[in-house]
């Protein structure tokens, strides 16, 4: 029974007696979404179909009216470049791309007519350019500011923040323009303003170094009228300008001036590290500079004045020597005599640092009675400078340590013998023996064919 009254409900739902057409229920999840324009799964499955317009928007067979390149439907035409930008499927981005900030910034400026437009673009490029000609630049920032929105990432705007920045530098707000500077090489790292660019930017941070120069106190007193000067640290935004030549143009002509303007400013406020690490820079990265017999000399200058006395790190006299020596060889042949006379100069002042550090050396292991330590130092003294003052105090000295012990007795030596050795140094001390008596061994010679152990 139960089996022929199911029988008779398939064949009337088959037959579509008794039913009507919007309560079938393998149809009802498809054809409700398929007959509904501009939803999200509608147009996953129309956007291959979708045939653009320029000037009105995509258009899909089957269905009227005109839709934008998200599948939504517009009442009204639409820029062929906002559909070109924002009608393509650029994927996830980020792992909440619906609250990403930019994102929504763009819809809004879309929705508002605010979005890419060329033609917009060019017109405010072209009405920025007239008034720069004119020397109208504050009137200019405007129009070129329009250009930069509408239409990004192309020519137009290129040149549209080229001319913004020029105009900031021609009302002397250096600040500005070095900062606009800086935006258009991010934004086009092979602009064909570079040139002029650099240049500009190696003015505003002269400017910034002399006015420095005139008055110190630029760095504890905020700047709030001149509009030439930034608010705070003067010096300190004249060195990120320089660094801002030489990142923009690392191979170009102006990168090694910035590099040695940087390490001068540097050398000239006592801060000797960081001259120092700006003259090797200039040292490594460009040694086909006009600047690199200075760079090694004050290089060298920067070591001697690193090098805080005796009692502290020998590393800056060791990197001098070296420096020194490079001096020697790589500049021997084109120094003047005046340049001789101040590498003579340096030479003795550093020799006078090392023979100073290691009389000192000595001294301490003397005063320690470590006899054994001090006599290596004063005998490189007494051989190394045997005609100089140190050398001769260091030979005497050494005549005098002639019979004293390598090192101090041990107070109650005698009465720590009497304890026995913990285990641990026993084992030590056991390992020492056997191998010396390994290493006597093998250095007795061996008769016959024997074979001889290692």
């Amino acid at each position: 029974m139960r089996r022929s009254l199911l029988t008779v409900l398939l064949a009337l739902v088959c037959s579509g007696v008794g039913f009507t057409p919007s309560v079938y229920a393998i149809d009802w999840p498809f054809s409700s979404r398929e007959e509904k324009p501009g939803s999200k799964e509608w147009w996953g499955r129309h956007k291959r179909e979708a045939e653009l317009v320029p000037g009105k928007g995509f258009r899909v067979p089957g269905f009227e009216g005109w839709y934008d390149g998200e599948g939504r439907p517009i009442d009204a035409p639409v820029d062929e470049i906002a559909i070109g930008v924002y009608g393509e499927d650029t994927g996830s981005k980020g792992i909440l791309p619906g609250l990403d900030p930019k994102n929504a910034y763009n819809s809004i400026k879309t929705a508002v007519g605010l979005g890419p437009n060329e033609e917009t673009a060019r017109q405010a490029l072209a009405e920025g350019e007239a008034l720069f000609k004119e020397e109208k630049y504050s009137s200019a920032e405007g129009p070129l500011e329009l250009a930069i929105a509408r239409w990004p990432n192309s020519a137009v705007c290129e040149q549209a923040m080229f001319l913004l920045a020029e105009c900031y530098y021609f009302q002397d707000q250096y600040r500005a323009a070095r900062d606009a500077y800086d935006d258009l090489v991010y934004a086009f790292p092979g602009t064909r303003k570079l040139d002029t660019l650099v240049k500009r930017q190696w003015s505003i941070a002269q400017y910034w170094e002399a006015e420095w120069e005139k008055d110190q106190n630029y760095t504890l007193q905020p700047n709030l009228l001149d509009k030439t000067k930034p608010t705070f640290d003067i010096i300190g935004q004249a060195m990120k300008t320089y660094d801002s030549i030489r990142l923009n143009d690392p191979t170009g002509p102006w990168a090694d001036d910035a590099i040695m303007a940087t390490a001068n400013s540097y050398f000239r406020r006592n801060r000797f590290f960081d001259a120092d690490e700006n003259y090797e820079l200039l040292r490594r990265e460009y040694p086909r500079s006009e600047h690199q017999f200075d760079a090694h000399l004050l290089g060298l200058q920067s070591k001697l004045r690193m090098y805080q006395g005796p009692d502290y790190d020998g590393t800056p006299l060791d990197d001098a020597q070296k420096l020194l020596k490079q001096l020697r060889v790589q500049f021997n042949s084109q120094l003047s005599s005046e340049e001789r006379d101040r590498l003579r100069k340096v030479e003795a002042e550093l020799q006078l640092a090392v023979d100073t550090r290691k009389l000192n050396m000595a001294q301490y292991y003397d005063e320690l009675k470590e006899y054994g330590a001090a006599k290596i130092y004063y005998a490189e003294l007494a051989r190394d400078r045997s005609e100089a003052p140190v050398g001769i105090q260091a030979a005497e000295r050494l005549i005098a340590l002639g019979g004293l012990p390598e090192k101090p007795k041990v107070p109650l030596q005698d009465v720590i013998e009497m304890f026995p050795e913990s285990r641990e140094r026993a084992a030590i001390t056991k390992l020492r023996q056997i191998s010396e008596e390994t290493r006597i061994a093998n250095e007795q010679p061996v008769s016959g064919d024997a074979p001889i152990t290692r």
